[in-house]
């Protein structure tokens, strides 16, 4: 069945308005007439021409056809074609019109068929108006139930919010029955901690008196809900509860530290560290008991350090080896030393006061451990000082620091008052045995030593960023500063006071006070390093140098062997400063003195057996060529030196060797003697071929320099062997 587009007419209006009977006033032909015939007015009717403007157009789009192109190359009439054309067309009318009447049952039929369909068409329509209608009040319906089910979801967001915060809000107020318990009676550990710590909570919770951040109070401050104020009275109870049982668990484990022989920091890790909560939870709900806890800690712990430190210091004592007394000086008369039932002393004896030797080691130990006393007692040890003092420092230092960093830890914000409380007897304990010791100190290498171990550990304490000590330190400075200062001060004075045939015997060889001196200087300059302050006797040297030497050679009979000791002496101080690696101006001044005596020992010898030659030359040598020479005194000196120069040359060596007692010393002296002669010898040789063109009588008693080298050189190889 065909569908026909609404509002088209049925097949029998149709066929009624395509029957010839329906409009006898117009027949077929005729109405087919006016559709062939054409006829073209030149105006509309309204009396307007036609318009042509458009006609040209037209006949262009007419030449462009095909088949009017065709027709109207072969010159047909265009008015026969057209009467063709509509005879055509009349007659394919007249059999579409017959074709149509032959089909007129059909068409009847689907006539009826069409409308049967538009009646079902119909009723469907009115369904699915009824639907429609349905549909309509369901969707409405299903909007107010979306509605509800968003009202719903927000409720319910609402309520489960409100749960949460209700929940956190009832945790954190109520009182859990194991909590109770817990706190109550569970063994002190690290689950009672967790217990505390939930204990702690729940108290700042109920006492907060303003909206909490998390808003589990609903913006209500939990000390003004009606739960919290019902329930602080119960957590007051096991807040009183849980200090009473820190306090007792504290004072307990630091009673403990009382005992003798109590390894105190295995206390201090496993028994206190490890509560550390315990002093905080005391400190924000008892301050009170925290402070007596504290101040227990403090009294238990100093008194156990107090008491270590002690006995310590007390063993060591008994190992201390005395180094020098009041008479151990630079230069000290006979009479102070000289014991009551003898006349004898021997001041050359006595020199460990004023040698460095090993002791300056004792500051590349600064980080070794302390001296064990049972070991030293043992072994029969006898310690200097200062060697007590580094073992006593270090375990100052090393106490210190494990006690700083547990009060740090344990005690918090009361860390540096809580350490100066506990180690105020024990430095000060370490205060008065150092002063004890100074009143009778008169070790000054000692003393420096001292000094330079308090600024180690001082530089110890600070790599270790634990400034705690520093006012113990300068404690220590401020008292050995003046006292090494008033030790210096009186070997100086010792120096410069002393009369010289009161200081000994005074021979050739060095004496006792240049030696003390030598290694007292070459002592204080080693250590001088890094001291800044230290200002090391200024003039002192001086007056060795200039005054007292000068004055105990003059007890010497002889100016050569007044320069013999000078040489000696100052050969002394020069290889005790090159043993030690002194390089300092004190090592250029004596340096320069023992070249001057040198040259004049050089000059003392060669006078002594060749006068007569020297002044010779010393008052020849400029005269003119031809001047009046005196010929008799030259063959007497020239024949003089021939017969004795050799034995005069075994002479000068045996003087020198027996005159130094440095074998060094002496080889370069006898260098600058032997040189020195044959200078002499060659000069003297030189006026007398200036004065004498001819060789005289006596020239053939001359030495060779040649055969006088060869000489020297004997010397120099048998020494050198």
């Amino acid at each position: 069945m065909v569908d026909m587009p609404p509002g088209s007419p049925t097949v029998q209006e149709a066929d009624e308005a395509f029957t010839p009977s329906k409009h006898p006033l117009v027949p077929v032909e005729s109405s087919l007439n006016l559709d062939v015939e054409l006829k073209l007015p030149l105006d509309d009717g309204d009396g307007d021409e036609i318009d042509f403007n458009g006609i040209d157009e037209d006949l262009r789009r007419f030449q462009t056809d095909d088949i009017v192109r065709q027709a109207l190359s072969q010159g047909v009439d265009l008015r026969g074609y057209s009467r063709d054309i509509e005879t055509e067309l009349r007659e394919v009318e007249m059999d579409s019109v017959r074709e149509y009447v032959s089909q007129s049952d059909k068409v009847l039929e689907l006539h009826n068929e069409i409308q049967g369909c538009d009646a079902i068409l119909a009723r469907m329509q009115e369904m699915l108006l009824g639907f429609q209608a349905d549909l309509g009040g369901i969707s409405d319906e299903i909007r107010h139930l979306q509605d509800e089910s968003i009202s719903l979801n927000v409720r319910l967001k609402n309520r489960r919010a409100a749960e949460a915060r209700l929940a956190k809000f009832l945790e954190n107020v109520l009182i859990p029955p194991e909590l109770a318990s817990a706190i109550c009676g569970d063994e002190v550990n690290e689950r009672y901690l967790d217990r505390l710590v939930e204990l702690n909570s729940k108290l700042r919770y109920v006492l907060q008196t303003g909206p909490v951040g998390d808003g589990s109070s609903l913006d209500v401050a939990p000390a003004d809900t009606m739960t919290a104020r019902e329930v602080r009275p119960h957590l007051e109870k096991l807040r009183a509860k849980a200090c009473a049982r820190a306090r007792d668990y504290l004072l307990s484990r630091i009673s403990e530290l009382r005992k003798p022989k109590t390894n105190v920091q295995i206390i201090q890790k496993t028994a206190l560290l490890k509560y550390k909560y315990l002093v905080q939870f005391l400190s924000e709900n008892a301050p009170e008991t925290a402070e007596e806890v504290r101040n227990v800690y403090i009294e238990s712990m100093g008194r156990t350090i107090y008491n270590l430190f002690r006995a310590y210091q007390a063993q060591l004592a008994k190992l201390e080896l005395e180094i020098a007394t009041k008479t151990d000086l630079i230069a000290v008369e006979e009479a102070a030393v000289r014991a009551m039932f003898t006349n004898k002393v021997d001041l050359t004896k006595r020199g460990d006061a004023f040698t460095l030797g090993e002791r300056d080691k004792i500051l590349d130990m600064v980080e070794a451990a302390p001296i064990l006393v049972h070991v030293a007692q043992a072994e029969g040890s006898r310690l200097p000082y200062e060697v007590v003092l580094r073992s006593v420092l270090k375990h100052l230092v090393d106490s210190a620091t494990s006690e700083y960093l547990f009060t740090l830890e344990f005690f918090r914000g009361q860390s540096r008052d809580t350490f100066h409380r506990i180690f105020e007897r024990t430095t000060a304990l370490c205060v008065e045995n150092l002063e004890t010791y100074l009143f009778a100190s008169h070790d000054a290498i000692g003393l420096l030593l001292m000094i330079k171990l308090t600024h180690a550990y001082r530089l110890v304490m600070q790599r270790r960023r634990i400034p705690v000590l520093e006012a113990f330190f300068d404690r220590f400075n401020v008292l050995l500063w003046p006292r090494f200062k008033m030790v210096f001060d009186a070997n100086l004075r010792s120096v410069s006071g002393a009369t010289p045939r009161k200081l000994g015997t005074v021979e050739l060889t060095p004496h006792y006070v240049t030696r003390r001196y030598a290694e007292f200087a070459a002592s204080l300059l080693a250590l001088h390093s890094g001291l800044d302050s230290l200002v090391l006797g200024i003039g002192g040297e001086e007056m060795l140098i200039n005054d007292r030497y000068f004055r105990l050679s003059l007890q010497i009979h002889g100016k050569k062997s007044q320069v013999v000791f000078l040489i000696n002496n100052y050969d002394q101080v020069l290889t005790v400063f090159h043993e030690r690696r002194i390089m300092a101006d004190e090592t250029t001044k004596f340096e320069e003195l023992l070249a001057h005596e040198r040259e004049s020992f050089v000059e003392e010898e060669l006078k002594q057996r060749y006068a007569r030659l020297i002044a010779f030359v010393q008052a020849n040598e400029s005269l003119p060529e031809g001047g009046g020479v005196d010929e008799a005194l030259v063959e007497g000196l020239v024949r003089d030196f021939a017969a004795t120069w050799k034995s005069a040359l075994e002479a000068i060596n045996q003087d020198v060797l027996a005159s130094f007692s440095n074998f060094r010393n002496g080889m370069e002296i006898l260098k600058q003697v032997l040189t020195q002669l044959l200078l002499f010898y060659t000069r003297f040789q030189e006026i007398i071929r200036r004065h004498w063109r001819k060789q005289p009588s006596f020239a053939k008693d001359l030495v060779s320099t040649n055969a006088i080298l060869v000489e020297i050189k004997k010397y120099s190889t048998f020494y050198a062997v």
